[in-house]
């Protein structure tokens, strides 16, 4: 049993959901990936659609998002730099990195003692596998409220200019893999035109673990029109061809080293052929109104992390007190 605060375990009665836009993920799909709209077309259309459906709510985070300090300077972590479209935080910055890091290797550890052969077997499981995604956070509130804390939350909205939602959240082991196809290859997310998904080592991580790398967004642009509208994936030599090799980088450290990477802006790879086990904690987060919605989502707001938060923590969970 772990000695972790498990918080509450019952909703309380002066919270409720935030209502959302409706769905765009199966419609972006039609769109963009079969029909192969432009995106410039595609996701001004569902954005769109889903602002005017909750144009007060996309107000709210916007105004909430101006008040913050601009310069971020209080909480430590700094801002994301625009150009750049990342943010690499010291060691120790981001409040409450070593109580989330030590409950994530203790839920998987507890996975890997009764589900060795689904999570631990890459020729069973490839070499990307989940062990918690979505809604299975709902029950380790602890995890939420630091996904939600601030400053993390406040470089996230100001890089946005908006409170953005905590879209989702997924725990992924990377086994020992010689393969280099699909995400293992240089490319772009595309829920929206920019995004936040911040990247958490639970093991210490070298270059033999397979890290998440990246180039910055400025580096990436060059690349960028070898994608065919973001779509596809580039080797390291068409990489190279483009000139973005140079600024290349890597998320190597100690446990609880951390990036928050504009992966829309910022092509990026990993678990490429990793020789060692890679262990990470991905949080990523949208706009209100992104075009389409993670792929590691939550079905529905985890109301029971929203105790003791903040309005920005609140909506960031998609949850408000009630009136």
């Amino acid at each position: 049993m772990s000695s972790a605060d498990p918080g509450p375990r019952s909703a309380p009665v002066s919270l409720r959901p935030i209502p959302r836009p409706v769905r765009g993920r199966s419609l972006h799909k039609l769109l963009w990936k079969k029909l192969h709209l432009p995106r410039a077309w595609v996701h001004p259309l569902l954005s769109g659609a889903k602002h005017l459906a909750s144009p007060a709510e996309v107000r709210l985070r916007r105004e909430l998002a101006q008040s913050l300090d601009p310069s971020l300077a209080a909480g430590g972590i700094g801002g994301i730099p625009e150009e750049r479209g990342f943010l690499l935080p010291a060691t120790g910055a981001i409040p409450g990195m070593d109580a989330a890091v030590a409950r994530s290797v203790e839920l998987f550890e507890e996975r890997r003692a009764h589900e060795t052969g689904r999570v631990f077997n890459a020729s069973k499981g490839g070499f990307l596998l989940s062990v918690l995604s979505g809604d299975d956070f709902a029950a380790h509130p602890e995890l939420l409220r630091f996904m939600v804390g601030r400053p993390l939350l406040d470089a996230v909205s100001a890089y946005f200019g908006a409170v953005p939602l905590l879209a989702g959240a997924v725990i992924w082991w990377s086994p020992p893999n010689q393969s280099a196809t699909s995400s293992q290859l240089y490319h772009l997310d595309n829920e929206d035109a920019r995004q936040v998904k911040v990247f958490v080592n639970l093991f210490d991580t070298t270059p033999d673990h397979g890290p998440f790398t990246f180039l910055p967004a400025d580096a990436s642009r060059a690349a960028q029109s070898a994608l065919r509208e973001g779509r596809g994936r580039l080797g390291d030599d068409e990489v190279a061809r483009l000139g973005g090799l140079a600024e290349q980088r890597s998320l190597v450290g100690p446990a609880g080293t951390a990036g928050l990477i504009d992966t829309s802006r910022c092509l990026h790879y990993g678990s490429r052929a990793n020789r060692e086990g890679r262990l990470v904690l991905v949080f990523q987060f949208l706009r209100f109104e992104s075009p389409s919605e993670s792929t590691f989502g939550f079905s529905r707001p985890p109301l029971l992390c929203g105790e003791g938060l903040d309005v920005h923590q609140q909506l960031a969970l998609g949850v408000r007190a009630a009136m």
